[in-house]
């Protein structure tokens, strides 16, 4: 016994001494038995497991079921790899289409371009006006006048 779990013999039992000063004698004989036990009945069910599985694989009758079985599997991965195509299309055409929604929403928020942006004030003391165009008209958008609204008599 080299290496169990990575544990040498000189380790081993070192850990056997400190489990045995620690439980002492008495307990140590049951944690033994419940050991002994634990190992026995996960060896029956590991003889268990392998007699079936070779009972499975001998009752394959030469190979054409597992012939099948491995075509269906690739038929299944065919399949499999169509629908993540047409997913990715899928989604990619969404994805698109999301953006283009967000950018038109985007685009319908930006104030509108005036024709004759303002210009800065300096250029405005030199003696440009403004607020008139080449052909005199005014070019800022107009505001509505106010509305007088008569105080509540109450």
């Amino acid at each position: 016994m080299d290496s169990f779990f990575g544990i040498g013999f000189p380790e081993f039992a070192t850990i056997l001494i400190l489990a045995g000063i620690i439980m002492g004698p008495q307990r140590m004989g049951q944690v033994a038995r419940w050991l002994g036990k634990t190992t026995a009945q996960l060896q029956a069910i590991s003889r268990g497991f392998a007699r079936q599985l070779s009972a499975e694989l001998d009752s394959i009758d030469d190979g054409g079921e597992m012939k099948s079985a491995l075509a269906d599997i690739q038929d299944l991965r065919r399949q499999l790899t169509d629908l993540r195509g047409e997913l990715r299309t899928q989604t990619t055409g969404v994805l698109q289409e999301g953006k283009d929604a967000i950018k038109e929403i985007e685009r319908s928020i930006l104030p509108p371009k005036l024709s004759n942006p303002l210009r800065l004030d300096n250029e405005a003391e030199a003696g440009e006006d403004v607020s008139k165009s080449e052909n005199g008209a005014s070019s800022a958008p107009q505001l509505p006048s106010p509305i007088d609204i008569q105080d509540d008599p109450e």
